[in-house]
């Protein structure tokens, strides 16, 4: 990026207002971290942090433009949304995530629910968010997936779930159930683009049945690419006759599984669940919410207290 590329956008030969000065401020921290992505640098946190709030801000709901609307699994759509400004990105931190907003299924008012953006945050002027639909269950599922295109979406954010850096771990492991593959797909794809990193992931995705895997090819895409990133497929119970179901797991994780499959308990590993609350109380043991509070990690249990793992080994998204 040259320096009259980073100087676009700067007012000239005009005396600045507060207001003008704090747009130029943050026109800096876009160019800055944009900078920092091209040349294979982290750009500073509060380049991030800036640019970040300037595509949407955590205190208050932003309304994006619906551009796309792709069903791609059984009640799975991929939903994408376009940011005001065609050259902004989102500049969100990995491993992060945004609230949408969404009306209740009874019209009584709206309620908003956490999602992960499946785009990296160098995407250029959009974001895409994956979601499950649960018909007759999901209120802010079932609104964002009948949007239509010109629609809106109402997203605040960017809030940070924990913070990914180059071999921050020796070996990832990752337990996802349904639309909780998007924050292990977040963090995974972040760790493979890092130049300097040597991290391996692997990733047990678990569904009902084959029906429902989604992403499969791009997750196969993924296998296939990079070495060091596996994954492997789990369903509840195979379609019957109609299916052959060779090469995946059956069943729901066990001690068995997490044995052969993910990092063994030790120094430099961890491994990262989200999926419903079932899952999170068999395999690590539920968090722990307080009302009007932000849930915390809560105890570790479960599967992986069984075979050893100890807190600072479990993240529970």
């Amino acid at each position: 990026m040259s320096y009259r590329t980073l100087a676009r956008g700067f007012p000239s030969r005009e005396r600045l207002s507060s207001s003008s000065i704090k747009a130029v401020m943050a026109h800096f921290a876009r160019a800055l971290s944009r900078c920092g992505k091209i040349a294979g640098v982290a750009a500073t946190s509060v380049a991030t942090a800036t640019f970040c709030d300037a595509a949407i801000n955590k205190k208050d709901f932003t309304p994006l433009v619906v551009a796309r609307n792709d069903k791609i699994g059984a009640n799975v759509h991929k939903v994408t949304l376009a940011f005001p400004d065609p050259s902004d990105t989102l500049g969100m931190t990995c491993a992060g995530m945004l609230m949408v907003e969404g009306e209740k299924r009874d019209g009584s008012g709206t309620i908003a629910r956490p999602y992960t953006p499946v785009t990296r945050d160098d995407t250029v002027g959009r974001m895409e968010l994956v979601v499950k639909d649960y018909p007759g269950v999901g209120n802010v599922s079932s609104h964002v997936c009948s949007r239509k295109v010109g629609d809106t979406l109402r997203v605040k954010g960017c809030f940070t779930k924990i913070k990914v850096e180059a071999n921050k771990w020796k070996r990832v492991g990752m337990v996802a159930g349904g639309s909780g593959l998007t924050p292990c797909l977040q963090v995974a794809e972040e760790l493979l683009s890092l130049p300097d990193d040597k991290t391996k992931i692997d990733l047990i995705f678990c569904n009902k049945n084959e029906g429902d895997i989604f992403l499969k090819d791009h997750l196969d895409a993924l296998a296939a690419k990079h070495d060091r990133f596996t994954v492997k497929y789990c369903v509840d119970k195979p379609l019957g006759m109609f299916w052959s179901w060779t090469g995946g797991l059956t069943g729901y994780v066990d001690a068995d599984m997490v044995k052969a499959h993910l990092p063994p308990p030790s120094e430099g590993n961890i491994v990262m669940v989200c999926g419903p609350p079932p899952m999170y109380k068999a395999i690590c043991g539920p968090k722990k919410f307080e009302k009007g509070k932000p849930p915390k990690q809560g105890p570790i249990d479960g599967v992986l207290k069984a075979l050893g793992y100890t807190e600072a080994m479990c993240f529970k998204f």
